[in-house]
């Protein structure tokens, strides 16, 4: 304990009765003579015995590093609680970070759900028979509330069918609400003048229309009157050039183009197309006019690709088109040949 006490720089402890009488006599009791007879005693052996030993600065050092120590874990002990050394707390868990979008996506309507109502919405909408009002009202009941006013702008006069919706771009608005835009191509008579007489011609057009819908119940419904809005209109796109073609390779492969095309529009492209591929068949009514132009573009390997312009006979006229053709080189015992293996849109 003496050498804790002078570790921690603390006063000595007091002597208590009997012990400070003790500690008394010890202190005035001569000191026992050294070994070696009564020669030794005399004024060396009082100087050793009252003589001080130094403490060397190694010592003095280690015993303040050491107080500088205990006190330290002492102070530790009292700031942090001796509690948590034994019981130390559990760790927390992190935060949940919220993701912003998918909280906002939760007060969306459901896409798919959304055009397809609207899809139907706008075939019912934008078809009017002033002989038949009532079936417009019927169609329009089924993706409108209860009780909402089913003629919707409707006049009741003239008439106009629907051929085609075609849903697109859904904007979502709050509390679930959101609009639909809707390509409709839409059929009407017209009065034209044919050699000073007036004959009623039939058109087609397509209108852009936007449909307001909302989702609530467990479903979407059309919650107002739609409006008629602008289609897209066209922009500027520069073609990419076509790479070099490989001149000797486009001769020798021309007539084998030509010959698939013919067999593909009489629905035997099969036996002119490489072995292994897959090329569905054109459909009946179809016929090559002209194969008007073929390239090969520059490269190497057994397979090729090239651009062939193609002009077809059908409904009574001739549509022209651009195809991008796989080539694939078949050898066999009589040697190599070139087939065709894939036929598509040029890109």
């Amino acid at each position: 304990m003496s050498a804790l006490r002078k570790m921690l720089n603390l006063p000595e402890k007091e002597p208590k009765g009997g012990e400070q009488d003790a500690a008394a006599a010890e202190e005035h009791a001569p000191s026992p003579p050294p070994k070696g007879g009564p020669d030794r005693a005399g004024a060396d052996w009082n100087a050793v015995g009252w003589a001080e030993e130094n403490e060397s600065s190694g010592a003095s050092f280690a015993r303040k590093a050491g107080r500088i120590a205990i006190w330290s874990v002492i102070g530790l002990a009292a700031f942090t609680g001796v509690k948590t050394w034994v019981f130390p707390p559990k760790p927390q868990a992190p935060p949940q970070q919220v993701d912003q979008q998918a909280e906002a996506r939760k007060h969306d309507v459901p896409v798919e759900e959304a055009q397809q109502v609207a899809a139907r919405f706008a075939r019912a909408y934008m078809s009017w028979d002033s002989q038949a009002p009532e079936l417009r009202a019927r169609d329009l009941k089924m993706d409108l509330p209860r009780d909402a006013d089913t003629k919707m702008g409707w006049d009741g006069q003239g008439m106009q069918t629907v051929s085609q919706t075609i849903p697109g771009k859904v904007t979502q608005g709050e509390g679930k609400r959101a609009r639909v835009l809707v390509d409709v191509r839409v059929s009407y008579t017209v009065k034209t003048k044919v050699k000073d007489k007036e004959e009623d011609r039939t058109v087609s057009r397509w209108r852009g229309l936007e449909v307001p819908v909302a989702e609530e119940g467990g479903r979407v419904l059309v919650t107002g009157q739609p409006a008629l809005v602008g289609l897209p209109t066209a922009v500027d796109y520069k073609v990419p050039e076509r790479a070099t073609p490989d001149a000797a390779l486009s001769g020798s492969t021309a007539q084998t183009v030509k010959d698939f095309l013919t067999a593909w529009a009489a629905g035997s492209e099969d036996q002119a197309a490489a072995p292994g591929s897959s090329i569905p068949p054109l459909g009946v009514g179809m016929h090559l006019d002209s194969l008007d132009g073929w390239a090969v573009a520059a490269g190497s390997g057994d397979k090729r690709v090239g651009t062939a312009i193609v002009r077809w006979r059908l409904a009574g006229g001739q549509l022209q088109q651009t195809y991008r053709i796989t080539l694939s080189q078949v050898s066999s015992s009589s040697g190599s040949r070139w087939q065709v293996a894939q036929a598509t849109a040029a890109s």
